[in-house]
């Protein structure tokens, strides 16, 4: 185990700056109640729908469903129990703050997106689909618009989370095969020279093939921050295979870093917290299927706020984009960049305090 201390944190820091540094997050940071979140809505899944479980594959963390009606029970449950859970807000905050360019979780939450909206960071999400037969691309990342990826589904999509082995052999064929992860992140990730990893489960098989995924070249360097110990035998294989180090605690590594990033000027700026009722028009923005709620919302805030005429050519070309989009008349990138202004411009007057 290599320490803190003998790591070259000047070159770290060369490469946050140049846009060559990776994050990845594991299932093992976001935590609720001294146990990772993805272990305990499993735990709740296997105590509420038990009987509908033919099989607990408890080391994988999948399951073997009785029926899809009961996979589907389970994925919305999922869905709500994540909703419920305030993770410890201190670790999110650090890493929306550092300027890497993207980060990849391996979780299906949405904890850090959650906070960077709270807090006013701009950026993009998005998470892979493993039933798609085309990928939907996404912009390129940058420091100043990060990218958040998530790379096993997200909550509010039952059909992109891995709670069976179908899902995960969907995930693995379609991520190393076609369609593949979106091109601008392969391409930004093969740029990458140095990537760290934290909360990752290394002992899981599935686990190693991702990070072949991943980061496979050898050019690379890579650091592993976990507040679990790893068998020897499992880090001198991913010494050996993946030329992984493992570092101290992941809580104590990211402290550091953060404090040599402020150090250095990598750290974007907080806003002050957003509101409860601008929270909730925020996580409609995330979760919802189209814009029309989270913009009737916004309309309702601009009735104390004077931003009436703003939200109504938000509206307006919200519903021109959507009739584009039915007729054919617009590129999917087109739709996809346009989309996405929207969206900004919604978040622009939220930032605007009510008067």
């Amino acid at each position: 185990m290599k320490e803190l201390g003998d790591l070259d944190w000047e070159s770290i820091t060369d490469y946050i700056e140049s846009g060559q540094a990776a994050l990845l997050i594991g299932p093992e940071l976001p935590r609720i109640k001294d146990l990772p979140m993805d272990q305990g809505w499993r735990n709740g899944i296997w105590e509420k729908f038990n009987s509908k479980i033919a099989y607990n594959y408890e080391r994988e963390g999948l399951f073997l469903f009785s029926s899809k009606i009961a996979k589907n029970d389970a994925a919305r449950f999922v869905r709500k129990f994540a909703g419920e859970q305030e993770p410890d807000e201190a670790v999110f905050k650090k890493i929306a703050q550092i300027k890497f360019p993207f980060v990849v979780s391996t979780s299906p939450d949405t904890c850090l997106s959650d906070i960077a909206y709270k807090y006013g960071i701009r950026h993009r999400f998005s998470y892979f689909k493993n039933r798609s037969k085309s990928v939907e691309d996404v912009e390129e990342p940058q420091a100043d618009l990060p990218l958040f990826y998530n790379l096993c589904g997200t909550v509010n999509d039952d059909e992109s989370l891995i709670l069976d082995y179908e899902d995960l052999f969907q995930l693995i064929s379609s991520s190393l095969g076609t369609p593949g992860l979106p091109p601008k992140l392969q391409a930004a990730l093969d740029r990458v020279r140095i990537f760290f990893f934290i909360g990752f489960q290394f002992e899981k098989w599935y686990t190693q093939l991702l990070l072949r995924l991943l980061c496979g070249h050898e050019e690379s360097e890579k650091y592993a921050a976990n507040s679990q110990h790893v068998d020897e035998q499992v880090s001198a294989f991913l010494l050996n295979q993946f030329q992984i180090e493992f570092l101290d605690t992941g809580q104590s590594f990211l402290d550091i870093l953060y404090e040599k990033c402020a150090a250095r000027n990598l750290l974007r700026p907080l806003a002050d917290p957003a509101s409860p009722d601008d929270i909730a028009i925020i996580r409609l923005i995330q979760t919802g299927k189209d814009l029309l709620a989270p913009l009737e919302r916004l309309r309702q805030r601009a009735e104390q706020t004077g931003q009436a005429h703003e939200v109504t050519m938000l509206l307006a070309r919200h519903n021109n984009l959507q009739e584009e989009k039915k007729k054919g008349t617009i590129d999917s990138r087109d739709y996809f960049v346009e989309y996405n202004r929207v969206i900004d411009n919604m978040l622009n007057l939220l930032a605007q305090p009510v008067v």
